[in-house]
């Protein structure tokens, strides 16, 4: 399943044509004086990542680029309530941590300040949406621990929430009825596979919901079943397989979250979108890139090459190929960064 990121409002395109007219929506925007990011920027904080594994990379990024993915709402409230938890993410920056490793200084609601906004003796359930369809909790708040088992973005476990969504739709479109005291499942279908009476649900019509028996198989046995099903599954479904990217992905891309200086290029963009000014090529190359490094970067290098680089790790699929290229070669997930800086090109 692929992910769907908004558009992010600095992307090359609205955001240097922005810059062209020296406006920010209609708004003259102030020039950003170097002082403004020296006063709390410095690479220096950064050479911990050389330090980390792959593994842990990965998750550092993802967590940076889900702060900076373009989020609106038409709530007021929400939209004031993420600028704080971005801004509280900034404060984290400053202090130079890794910010996926400890969560506990950032904005977010504890669950005992969530509760304390409801009545203890009347607690408000919460409503969710799962796959497209309302589900009521009524204790979430109150949950004391996690039973969770490990999942990807395109293979998860079926959760309880899920459950009741599945259900609940069954039941709206009669496939499911209230009999007396027990469920009836309606035209003998109690043997049909869950994505054959989903009748084109635009909830569901995506998915498969599957057993494995982990307990009888082999992991090869399982794989290889797993393999011819996958053909015969979109074959049955007429959902065919997405084309691949043709962007290619190797040791270089992981490389060049180091020689880009990507991580601390992130954090300039995350001052940017709080502060709703941009800071200008010439200015990043300078505080990215100083004088005293070996090799020279400008700021047209910054405009062609760097930024171009991780807007496409932000709105397009550049960090979903790197983590589908660590996924193939496991090797990697538990090397440290700076011994991958070492390795041959391909």
């Amino acid at each position: 399943m692929s992910r769907l990121i908004p558009e992010n409002p600095y992307t090359s395109t609205g955001w240097h044509s922005r810059q062209k007219r020296g406006t920010r929506g209609g708004v003259m925007t102030k020039k950003v004086l170097p002082k403004e990011i020296k006063s709390w920027f410095s690479l220096k904080n950064y050479e911990v990542f050389h330090s980390l594994t792959i593994e842990q990379i990965l998750l550092e990024l993802e967590f940076r680029v889900m702060f900076l993915i373009d989020y609106t709402s038409d709530d007021e409230e929400s939209n004031e309530g993420w600028l704080h938890t971005k801004s509280s993410l900034l404060e984290q920056v400053k202090k130079g941590t890794i910010l996926s490793a400890d969560l506990s200084e950032l904005a977010f609601p504890t669950v005992a300040e969530n509760a304390a906004i409801r009545d203890k003796n009347d607690p408000e359930p919460v409503e969710y949406r799962i796959n497209g369809i309302p589900v009521i909790s009524n204790q979430h708040g109150l949950k004391p621990y996690q039973e969770e088992l490990s999942g990807e973005e395109s293979i998860t476990p079926f959760s309880m929430g899920d459950l009741a969504s599945y259900y609940r739709f069954y039941l709206r479109h009669k496939h499911i009825v209230h009999g007396h005291r027990v469920s009836e499942i309606n035209d003998g279908r109690i043997f049909s596979c869950v994505s054959a009476v989903e009748d084109g649900s635009s909830e569901f019509e995506d998915e498969v919901v599957i057993k494995v028996n982990l307990a009888s198989y082999t992991d090869d046995e399982l794989l290889a079943e797993f393999k011819e099903l996958l053909k015969e599954w979109r074959f049955e479904l007429d959902i065919d397989e997405p084309q691949a990217s043709k962007t290619r992905v190797g040791i270089s891309t992981i490389k060049k979250i180091i020689t880009y200086k990507v991580f601390p290029f992130l954090d300039l963009m995350l001052w940017e979108a709080i502060n709703g000014r941009k800071i200008s090529h010439d200015l990043a190359s300078r505080v990215l890139f100083p004088d005293d490094e070996d090799d020279f970067i400008g700021a047209q290098q910054v405009k062609d090459t760097i930024r171009p680089f991780v807007e496409k790790i932000i709105n397009e699929d550049t960090y979903q190929l790197v983590k589908h290229y660590v996924k193939k070669n496991s090797y990697l997930k538990t090397m440290r960064l700076s011994d991958v800086m070492k390795l041959a090109e391909d």
